[in-house]
């Protein structure tokens, strides 16, 4: 299982940033399958994770929201004030962009008193032998379906995250899509 960390500066972090959710439109019923694009920006997010954060703190120390449902991936803001439990998601892999705060998300190792859930969701007390990935504004995370994984924060410590949780495909299927031939390139601009 590999992960995937990247830290952009903010320039660079802002364009590939918007060229990667420029398909999120903001909703707050996950039931709609969105259609149009919307392209956010990290202030925008950063301002409801604001909303969010107050939320975590009266609650369990963790809040989010749907923003969009498209077909085969939807996206969430998330934001948390204290650590959580270990999950695991059988069938979505998740993209995690912090948009403000830090924290540490651990993954790979072995849950914890995991009970499954509800479509493939599987949610345990924590992990063991996992790897530890430090996070800050502007980094992302890719943990890919089936990976065990867990937010840390430490005191103090807050996060906001935009989530982007992709729907696995059978095994092959992206290999399938990869290999097939290219479309024909488009005619020359006279």
């Amino acid at each position: 299982m590999k992960d995937l960390l990247c830290r952009w500066g903010r320039p660079a972090r802002r364009l590939a940033a918007l060229a990667f959710i420029g398909s999120a439109a903001v909703m707050s019923a996950q039931s709609a399958i969105q259609t149009q694009p919307e392209a956010l920006n990290f202030d925008v997010l950063a301002q409801q994770g604001k909303a969010l954060l107050e939320q975590a703190k009266a609650g369990n120390g963790s809040a989010s929201i749907t923003l969009a449902n498209y077909n085969g991936h939807y996206t969430m803001l998330s934001a948390r004030t204290q650590s959580g439990g270990g999950e695991l998601h059988k069938h979505f892999a998740d993209f995690l962009i912090v948009i403000d705060g830090e924290g540490t998300e651990l993954t790979g190792g072995t849950m914890v008193d995991g009970k499954e859930g509800p479509n493939g969701e599987v949610r345990g007390t924590r992990l063991e032998g996992a790897t530890p990935h430090v996070l800050h504004k502007g980094d992302f995370i890719h943990i890919p379906a089936g990976t065990p994984h867990q937010a840390i924060e430490a005191p103090g410590q807050t996060i906001t995250t935009y989530v982007i949780k992709v729907e696995a495909r059978g095994e092959g299927e992206v290999a399938k899509a990869l290999a097939a031939p290219p479309p024909p390139p488009l005619p020359a601009k006279k």
